[in-house]
């Protein structure tokens, strides 16, 4: 055993991310016929960013459990620090690039369709219950605020890094593992 390559390691936490973005997305378009009780939406955002981020802990979980055997194993001196917090801002700002979409065409820079808003409720899956909290039913981009859109993309810029390290610490930290998992 021998310790994976950075660009497998970033495609893994990049398919957990985009894999939990699928299933928010799911999840909410399932209670969609509720979505206009705010209360409703709220609950369903508070269950989509669980969904994406215990999917983000986990990609970082199990390569800290990989790093924690490669250092008992005596293959690696010592285990990197903070390489999940760089993988998790990158899988972040890619998560982000359709938000970025959204407000570039805001700005008014770009245009965009009425497939692409569709499509943006399964591929930004997580946030998409804040633009129904925000009080936004249309699917017109001018009736987005900037602070919304704004908050969208902080979402995944600031979350997908500390969920991530935070399963990378638990992972390769034999302490945190026992008491957080339990195995015989």
């Amino acid at each position: 055993m021998q310790r994976e390559h950075i660009l497998k390691i970033f495609a893994k936490g990049l398919g957990y991310a985009f894999f939990g973005n699928i299933l928010s997305g799911i999840m909410f378009i399932s209670i969609s016929p509720m979505v206009s009780i705010w209360f409703i939406c709220l609950v369903a955002f508070l269950f989509t960013l669980f969904i994406y981020l215990s999917l983000m802990f986990t990609a970082g979980f199990r390569d800290g459990q990989r790093e924690n055997v490669l250092l008992k194993n005596h293959r690696v001196e010592t285990i990197p620090k903070y390489r999940w917090v760089t993988i998790g801002l990158i899988s972040g700002a890619v998560m982000s690039v359709p938000t970025i979409i959204i407000l570039l065409s805001k700005l008014g820079i770009i245009g965009i369709s009425g497939e692409f808003m569709f499509a943006y409720r399964f591929i930004s899956g997580t946030v998409y219950p804040l633009y129904h909290i925000a009080g936004v039913q249309k699917l017109d981009v001018g009736a987005f605020p900037l602070w919304l859109i704004l908050a969208c993309m902080g979402v995944y810029l600031v979350l997908s890094p500390i969920a991530a390290q935070i399963g990378y610490k638990f992972g390769s930290d034999e302490n945190k593992k026992l008491s957080f998992m339990y195995e015989k």
